[in-house]
This record gives structure tokens, sequence and C-alpha cells, in this order.
């Protein structure tokens, strides 16, 4: 990052305009690009009167991720200028087509995941625009970056957070800020997870020098108020650490880190009968579940390539071939 000045802080990010010192302020914004004309944004930033760091924060990349996005929401109105130096950057929903349509995992205007696009593409689809302006207008111009997730509408999970794995500087310190974030589990990958023609939110963070990372909770399409405290709580230890409050916030405990991430898909379609939970330690060869006809018949056995912990599972029955069934983490 570049070096800060005395008013760095109130203009780092030009879409949003000059900041003013000691204020909550409400922005309503387009993102660039064609495809992206139409709709509307919001944005809150909550700035100090003191010059500091600039951490943004945001949910709903995927529009079924309810507590998340309801972290995101209370944040806006919890987080006093008077408390903060620097400035806080908040965007409760960024996918807010799947919002609206309570569409699952993807965009419903392109049918594609945004979190699998990263950085984006200025000339590409509607989701890579609209990643590719997250990308550049906000993570890019920041000191710290924090994309909330869980569980979507058919997906219960473990709480676990995300970084990307490296020696770099800039690795160390997303790898410190996720654990102090105090989920329990803390997953390092050096390699995009499942993904076609990008990558995801905290590699396009890491790639451009910004400590970046994902914090999942919650799930099932639920607004679960324990995983709203549980995702509060870890932004408010990370704006501790990163310098922007002083408050005192509930201790955390060591979260186990894993350093690799399998996800199951089913051959078959039909329906997926799970027999592991998640938080689950299992072997490799173990079965984890089974895909049964509607007449009765097993399809297909499930097993897991790799021993670990379960860190999610698709709670719908309804499978179509190369469906995703879970992830286990080791």
């Amino acid at each position: 990052m570049a070096e800060q000045t005395q008013t760095d802080y109130l203009e780092r990010i030009p879409l949003l305009g000059r900041l003013q010192p000691g204020t909550r302020q409400v922005h309503n914004i387009t993102l660039p690009g064609e495809a992206l004309a139409e709709d509307i944004h919001t944005v809150v930033t909550i700035t100090g009167s003191r010059p500091g760091p600039v951490v943004f924060v945001n949910g709903g990349v995927h529009g079924g991720e309810y507590p998340a996005i309801e972290t995101v929401i209370r944040m806006t109105t919890s987080l006093k200028p008077e408390d903060v130096t620097g400035a806080v950057v908040l965007m409760p929903v960024l996918n807010i087509h799947a919002f609206w349509n309570r569409s699952m995992f993807v965009c419903p205007i392109d049918n594609q995941n945004p979190n699998r696009l990263f950085p984006g593409d200025p000339n590409g689809s509607y989701s890579e625009q609209m990643v590719y302006a997250l990308t550049t207008e906000f993570i890019a111009n920041v000191d710290c970056y924090m994309d909330l997730h869980g569980g979507d509408m058919v997906e219960e999970l473990v709480p676990f957070s995300i970084c990307r794995r490296g020696d770099e500087e800039v690795d160390q310190k997303s790898l410190e800020y996720a654990k102090v974030f105090g989920l329990p589990y803390v997953l390092m990958v050096d390699r995009p997870i499942q993904v076609a023609k990008g990558s995801m939110s905290f590699v396009a963070g890491a790639e451009r020098g910004v400590p970046s990372f994902i914090a999942e909770a919650g799930g099932v399409g639920r607004l679960q108020l324990d995983a709203v405290e549980q995702l509060t709580n870890g932004i408010m230890r990370v704006l501790n650490r990163v310098g922007v409050i002083q408050k005192d916030v509930p201790a955390a405990t060591e979260p186990v880190l894993l350093s690799n991430f399998e996800w199951l898909y089913s051959e078959k379609a039909g329906m997926f009968y799970p027999s592991v939970d998640i938080d689950e330690e299992v072997k490799e060869g173990q079965v984890v579940g089974r895909i049964g006809s509607f007449t009765g018949e097993t399809l297909e056995v499930v097993q897991t390539p790799i021993g670990g912990r379960v860190l999610f599972t698709t709670t719908s029955p309804a499978i179509s071939a190369k469906g995703l069934l879970m992830g286990i983490g080791v």
C-alpha cells in the first residue's frame, strides 16, 4: 500500500467521494460497468476524525447467506465515528439480484457464481463486471478486507475462515487477522478452490497486497443470531488488531489450522442421504453418504478420498449429477 498522508484515509475510495471526518455516511452508488448502470448498492462509511487504516467489510457475495448480510447491516449502526481511527467501509449486499430473487450460489442475471470469478473482467458477464468493480474500486484501495459468508440456503457448516497460504508478508498478515477473527477453524489454501474462470475474493485481495480473508458462519437460509454474534465479534477483534477501534470484545479460542480443502461431488443424480455431520472427523475411504433413486435403489456410495473434518454439508436431498455434497478440511 502507498504511504498514507494525514488525509489519505478520506480519499482512498474515489467512487465514494471524499469522506467527511467524524461522520457516518450512507452512499447509494452504482458500480462501474455498463451492465451495472441501473443497480444501486448501499455502502455505509464510518469515518473517524483521526487518520488511520481503512477497512472494508462486505456481505452478500452470495445473496442467501443471511447472517453475513445482517452482520454488516448491524455494523453500520453499532460503529460510532467517535470510536474510530481511520475509516470502516461497509457494503451489506453485493449480489443484490441474488438477494431479491433468493437465488442460491449464483447471480440470476448470468447464472454464475461471483466468488469463482475474481478479480473479474470489465468487459465480461454481469457477475464478472460486478466483482471487477468490487476488486478495483474497493478491495485494492484498503488496508484490510473481510468478506463475510456462510452456508447458503441448502448448506450447513461449522464456522471457519479462509485465507491464502504463503510466505509473503500479506499472507502472514491475512493469517494473523483470520486467527484473530476467532472462528473455530482457519483454512489456508495455496490454490484457488474449485474455480473455473477466476478465483475467490480473498485471493484477489492478497494479490493486490491487501490482507484479506473470508469468514463463514450460519446457513440453511436462516437468520441465525448466534452466527451474527460470532461474525460481529470477529470483526470487532480485527478492527482492534488493525488499530481502528479500542473496544473490549470477548476473547476467542485459538483456532484449528487446516491446510487443504476437498469438495465432494456426486456422480449420479438422485436423493442424497449423508451419513456424517458437520464438524465430524472422517477417515480416508470412509462412506459419508449415498445417492438413491426414486424407487429406493442405491445409485452411488459416496466415499471421501481424504481424511479430515467435515466443514459443510448440503442439506437438501435433491442432488443433480455432479452436484456438490460436502467439504472436508484437512
